[in-house]
């Protein structure tokens, strides 16, 4: 018998902080991001008779695929750790077939990893029967493996987008809590959202998220002063960008996408890359009326609010940049919380 499990990448609109070591400076964070109905990750899993786990895995975007048998999970490959560490938690008696597919870009920051294990976990509760399983248990359940199990730094906002989708959320993060309010936008803004937003892959991300998140956790604890109030502006940022996409208002949300920009390079500046740095500037120059670049500005995506009369030209300049539109497509209320 087979079993399924899919779940969404996300794009991050705003970012206050995620991670432990955000919240212990500031008390609070938060961020708003959508998960993509467009990007996604997608498990096959099938129970077998066997004494071992033949996992195969597909990326349609880059045309690459690998295949690895598992013959032992405590003496499993490193570079299928979290695939092992899951599998481990969920169902340690799993033997058989998994097979992972996605068409997102590798090192996208666009949360993939996070996508890869909600989708996995998802097809593994079905083998053992549990009933009833809520996003947010899933949610942990993903944490812990990624964060604690497999040991890669980063936040919570990737495995909470993952399991819950939903469309466009707000989080807030205190310790050892995460809060979701999915925000109730109309289907005209989410249309025109949609109209108006493109998004691209620039460049492969220098280096894994867990290394950038080890240099931002130790900016952090260095406690400069400049750095906790970009942090603090970047978090009054979120709550203002919420009020503004509640009402509607895509003008101000462009100026609050300015500036959520406009402070992340700030705080990051040592770890843009001058491509993708320049690949913005070129955007703004060329027709774009905001943007942001995806995680730490390291490589990986970005994405622009342009005006949807220029936006064929736009993607146009862009494509000669070597920068690859991707289809985007934001997910919907009534996709929230689907196993």
């Amino acid at each position: 018998m087979k079993f399924y499990g899919k779940s969404p990448v996300r794009i991050s609109l705003c970012n206050g902080g995620d991670a432990d070591y955000y919240i212990k400076e500031m008390g609070w964070t938060n961020l708003i991001n959508a998960t993509l109905d467009s990007g996604y990750y997608f498990c096959e899993i099938e129970e077998k008779n066997q004494k071992f786990i033949d996992y195969s895995y597909s990326n349609f975007f880059s045309r690459i695929g690998n295949y690895r048998r598992i013959e032992d999970l405590e003496e499993g490959e490193k570079d299928l750790k979290l695939i092992v560490e899951t599998i481990k938690m969920i169902n340690p008696n799993f033997r058989g077939n998994i097979k992972m597919s996605t068409n997102v870009p590798e090192k996208s920051g666009l949360g993939g990893s996070s996508s890869l294990v909600v989708s996995l976990i998802k097809a593994l509760i079905k083998t053992i029967n549990v009933k009833n399983i809520t996003p947010e248990r899933i949610a942990w359940m993903a944490y812990e493996i990624e964060r604690i199990r497999a040991g890669i730094k980063g936040g919570y906002q990737d495995q909470w987008a993952a399991a819950f989708s939903g469309g466009v959320n707000y989080l807030e993060f205190r310790d050892k809590s995460v809060f979701i309010e999915p925000l109730w936008l109309s289907e005209f803004l989410m249309k025109k959202l949609e109209k108006n937003l493109v998004l691209f892959f620039i460049e492969p991300r220098k280096g894994d998220s867990g290394n950038i998140h080890a240099i931002l956790e130790s900016k952090m604890k260095q406690k400069k002063k400049e750095d906790i109030e970009l942090m603090l502006k970047r978090r009054e940022n979120v709550l203002l960008t919420r009020e503004v996409l509640l009402k509607g208002d895509l003008k101000k949300f462009a100026e609050l996408l300015n500036e959520e920009q406009k402070n992340k390079e700030l705080l990051m500046k040592d770890l843009m890359t001058p491509k993708i740095k320049k690949i913005y500037d070129e955007a703004i120059a060329n027709g774009a009326i905001a943007g942001k670049i995806s995680g730490a500005g390291s490589g990986g995506c970005a994405f622009f609010l342009c005006d949807k009369k220029v936006k064929n030209k736009f993607i146009k300049k862009m494509n000669e940049l070597g920068c690859i539109n991707l289809p985007l497509k934001i997910q919907r209320l009534n996709s929230m919380g689907e196993i």
